[in-house]
Formats: C-alpha cells, sequence, structure tokens
C-alpha cells in the first residue's frame, strides 16, 4: 500500500502537483499527521458534498488508504494543530501572486463574521447569537459565531488589474470570547507576513471599527482602515486656524450631524456627501475621510457612514495608472469617490460565506469540541483557497483562472478520482516491479488534465 501511494504521489499530474501545492502545510505536522492531512484534502476536494468525516471516509479514503476512521477524527481532535501557522502560509501564498509591476498597489485585509445554525446542544461554543437577518421570523439563532479574515491581493489577467480574494481562515467563537479580539489577533497574524509590503487596507463592517480592532490599525504603521461606521458615530471639523491671541488653541473643530453639517450630491439612486474629519476613534492628530450616503435625505434611518483613514489624494498616488484597468464604474473614476468604491471589495468576503454554506459543506461538520470544529472548518478553507491560487501557481491548471472555485473544485476532483481509478487498477493487475512502468505507460495514454480543460 504505501509503495503505491508513494507512486500515486509522485506519478499522477493532479494529485502531484496537489501535494507540491500543500507541502508548506503537511510540513509543520508530523509525517503520519501530515499523511492524514493531504488525504482529508484531497477527499474535501473530489467528493462534492460531505456531510460527515464518516461520509469522506466511507466513500473516498478508505479506498485509497488503510488507516483507521478514528485515525482522522483524532487528527482533527487532538493533534495540536497551530492555525495561526496555517493562516500565515496561506497569506505568503496570496502575496507571491502579485506581479512585480503591481507591488506598488495596497494589499486588503477583510474582516467579517457569520452565524451558523446547529441543532442539537452537545456542541462546545454552542450559543444563542442575534441574528439581524431575521431568520425563521426571529431575531436569534442557536448555533456558532465564526470570525473570518480574507485577503485580496492584485494580480494581472490579461490587461486588466483585478483583485483576487483569498480566505485565510476561520476562528470559532468560544462562549466567553470578544469578536473583536479575535479579530485583532487574526489581523496581527497576517500583517507579520504583510508588514514589508507599502501599503494594507483593512475593510470591515459598522461591529469592528472600535476597541482592539482600531488599536492594531494603529500599531502597524502600513496598515490603514476603510470601514462603515455607526451613524451616531463622533465627528469633529477640523480645528480652526490659530489667531494668535492669547489662550489655548482649539484641538477639536465644533460637532458635525451628518443630516445638516454635509453638502449631499446626487450619484445615481444615492445621495453623497463628504468630508475630512477628526473623530474620537483616531484622535485629534489623524485626519479621517468621511463619506456618508442615503437614498432619501429625509429618511434618517436610511444613512450610512464611511471612514477612510486613507485620504483620496493617497490613494490616487497609490492607484496612478490603474483606475480605468481596476473598473470602469462611474465611482471608481471619480477621486472623491475612490474611499467608497474600495470599501465595494468588502463583498468578496459576503460571497465567500455564501458559498462555503451552499457548496462546500461548510455548516454540515458533526464534530462536538472546539478545536476539532476548527480544524474541519478551516481545512475547506485551504481546499477554497487552492482553488483561487493554484491556477496562477500552475500553468497546468491556468485555462481555469476565469472559473468559480466551484467549477475548479468539481473539474480538479474529476481528474483525481481518473488518476485514483488508474492507480488502483494497475496496481490490482501488475506485478509490484512491473507496477511504476505500466502506471507511466498509462498516463501517457491519458489526455493530461490541462487539454481536457481547453477543450
Amino acid at each position: 500500500m504505501l509503495v503505491c501511494m508513494k507512486t500515486l504521489y509522485q506519478k499522477t499530474v493532479v494529485i502531484k502537483s496537489l501535494k507540491e501545492y500543500f507541502s508548506p502545510y503537511l510540513s509543520i505536522l508530523t509525517k503520519p499527521s501530515g499523511t492524514k492531512m493531504f488525504l482529508l484534502l484531497l477527499a474535501m476536494i473530489t467528493m462534492q458534498f460531505t456531510t460527515s468525516i464518516n461520509y469522506l471516509y466511507k466513500w473516498f479514503l478508505s479506498e485509497i488508504c488503510g488507516l483507521s476512521l478514528n485515525s482522522y477524527y483524532y487528527l482533527l481532535t487532538y493533534t495540536q494543530i497551530v492555525l495561526d501557522e496555517f493562516f500565515k502560509i496561506t497569506v505568503k501564498l496570496a502575496i507571491s501572486l502579485i506581479p512585480k509591476e503591481l507591488n506598488g498597489l495596497p494589499v486588503f485585509l477583510i474582516i467579517d463574521d457569520t452565524l451558523q445554525a446547529k441543532f442539537g446542544t452537545h456542541f462546545e461554543c454552542y450559543k444563542n447569537y442575534f441574528d439581524h437577518t431575521k431568520r425563521n421570523k426571529t431575531n436569534y439563532l442557536k448555533g456558532h459565531c465564526f470570525v473570518a479574515l480574507m485577503v485580496s491581493v492584485p494580480i494581472k489577467v490579461g490587461n486588466e488589474v483585478k483583485y483576487l480574494s483569498i480566505p485565510v481562515g476561520f476562528r470559532l467563537r468560544g462562549e466567553n470570547e470578544n469578536k473583536l479580539k479575535i479579530a485583532s489577533k487574526m489581523i496581527d497574524t497576517a500583517m507579520e507576513i504583510l508588514q514589508e509590503h507599502r501599503k494594507v487596507i483593512l475593510l470591515c463592517d459598522s461591529w469592528y471599527p472600535k476597541g482592539d480592532v482600531i488599536e492594531t490599525v494603529k500599531k502597524h504603521k502600513n496598515l490603514e482602515l476603510i470601514a462603515n461606521t455607526r451613524i451616531d458615530s463622533s465627528l469633529f471639523d477640523l480645528p480652526p486656524a490659530r489667531t494668535g491671541k492669547r489662550g489655548r488653541p482649539a484641538e477639536w473643530g465644533k460637532a458635525l450631524d451628518i443630516h445638516t453639517d454635509f453638502s449631499f450630491i446626487r450619484v445615481g439612486d444615492y445621495f453623497i456627501a463628504t468630508r475630512t474629519v477628526l473623530t474620537k476613534l483616531f484622535g485629534k492628530t489623524k485626519e479621517v475621510y468621511v463619506t456618508v450616503t442615503t437614498p432619501d435625505l429625509l429618511s434618517h434611518k436610511s444613512y450610512r457612514v464611511f471612514i477612510s483613514t486613507v485620504l483620496p489624494t493617497a490613494l490616487s498616488q497609490e492607484f496612478a495608472g490603474y483606475e480605468k484597468k481596476l473598473s470602469d464604474s462611474l465611482v471608481s473614476q471619480q477621486l472623491w469617490l475612490f474611499p467608497l468604491f474600495l470599501y465595494s471589495f468588502r463583498w468578496d468576503i459576503e460571497v465567500f460565506f455564501y458559498e462555503q454554506k451552499t457548496f462546500w459543506s461548510f455548516g454540515l461538520y458533526r464534530l462536538r469540541g472546539k478545536a476539532g470544529i476548527e480544524n474541519f472548518v478551516n481545512f475547506f478553507s485551504i481546499c477554497y483557497a487552492c482553488m483561487q491560487i493554484l491556477p496562477f501557481k500552475d500553468t497546468r491548471f491556468s485555462a481555469m483562472i476565469n472559473e468559480s472555485p466551484q467549477t475548479k473544485k468539481y473539474a480538479i476532483g474529476e481528474a483525481i478520482r481518473r488518476e485514483i481509478f488508474l492507480w488502483g487498477f494497475i496496481s490490482k493487475s501488475a506485478d509490484t516491479k512491473d507496477f511504476t512502468r505500466i502506471f507511466d505507460d498509462m498516463v501517457s495514454l491519458c489526455p493530461s488534465f490541462e487539454s481536457d480543460q481547453a477543450v
């Protein structure tokens, strides 16, 4: 079995490419644990639907390796897996995709959380959470809360400049844990790799621009923030110029009301106003660019406030020459609206949550412990990141660059099944000494993965 597995890793096209891609993750673990992790990742990519570890074992893992079902449960639940190291590896792989000519463009970090309903009280970290989407006619949901981080890097596809969003990982919120502290630690972990990058911009919704997250932004010199914030956030005009008269000069300007102190201009279906202000969030020495939007000036509940610690003039220098290559939308072409346009990149994490729950069996885990649940969902996150990165890293998969992660997963899963079928067929019908030669001959007769995708 070991000889056959080694041949499977070394001789096949797709499985060998995946083994090379996952090797930085596997090298953190012991060799037996790394082998089990790789087999689990293969199973997650190959199987189009995952209801449990038992399901993966029954229909995939038991057919290619003699390891027991309990060994995979042990890997997820008891093996000391340092997820922060996995997060760093994913960030390294993501920034390695940036072409030299785009090194000057900012990298985006996107932080958000998602709720996952679970039916049963025996799961660790199981709790009743407030849910603003009001599912099942109630504002509360029983289950788990996951904080997720994505990194978005500039890439070149043809003549266009695009941002590719790649999940870094998940953290399961414990019963007494604070989401802001979890998010802050995840950002710090990513910034260990991004500290040499010239500019990093954090995107988040109105829950996160406060407390530990704000302190994390202040701590890193190359980290800026573009975020939606609460409409009741304290905003102040810039301090008045010194008059030369006796007395201490004012450190804050007058307090601003978003409804009366901003001049709105109609842009499409919205009224938009912008202003450079001071905020209590960043103190009296940091100017912040504020954008206020509303579809109806008379409806105070419809107002939304966005803050940016980087001014539009600085952003224009960062993206000089790439504005039209980045987007053809009107908002991206208007300098005063550019921070608002960049905030729209945050939507990628919402798409990721939808895809994970709809196509990647995100909520179907049946592990009860926190460590097992975190490891399981992060293995899926690593597979998703692989589908995004692999076509750029390996030219044999380049035909799938513009495909969705689900399409890539299906195509690569089909290729894995073909290779495993071929490996199993020959290994059972050939002598050991002739196995490698016959396998090579058969692989050479099969159509390549790249040609399959081209067709």
